[in-house]
């Protein structure tokens, strides 16, 4: 029965030492609210950021998606569909984009921002006839 004591006293030590350090980090950055554009025929404009990202034109509003794994043919796609999220239609981070050539890739957010799209999102041109 001794060595209860013995294991006892560095167990206290850390519990005290834990408040310390959680109290020294530094709070996280809000994270940007989820956005839902009602119809998919608001949508005006598209922009890609790369694989990574599409940046949505609804009205004057720009939304900026990210995917759950790279949209590998998104940038050189000039055209693109969508498929609404659930049963009430709208695009939202459960939506999908559907690109020629890749099929479906999947949003994991979907946010407004304020502005335009940075200049490295782009849109391809159009192939010439």
């Amino acid at each position: 029965m001794t060595h209860r004591p013995a294991l006892l006293a560095p167990l206290a030590l850390l519990a005290t030492a834990l408040p310390a350090t959680a109290q020294d980090a530094a709070p996280a950055a809000p994270a940007a609210k989820e956005a839902r554009i009602p119809f998919p025929s608001m949508i005006r404009d598209f922009r890609a950021d790369g694989r990574d990202a599409i940046y949505l034109r609804a009205g004057r509003q720009w939304y900026r998606g990210t995917f759950f794994a790279p949209c590998q043919e998104l940038p050189w796609a000039w055209q693109i569909a969508f498929k609404p999220s659930g049963g009430a239609g709208g695009i939202d981070r459960f939506a999908s984009i559907i690109v020629p050539r890749e099929g479906e890739c999947r949003l994991a957010s979907l946010v407004k921002i304020d502005g335009k799209p940075p200049e490295r999102a782009k849109k391809p041109a159009k192939p010439k006839d």
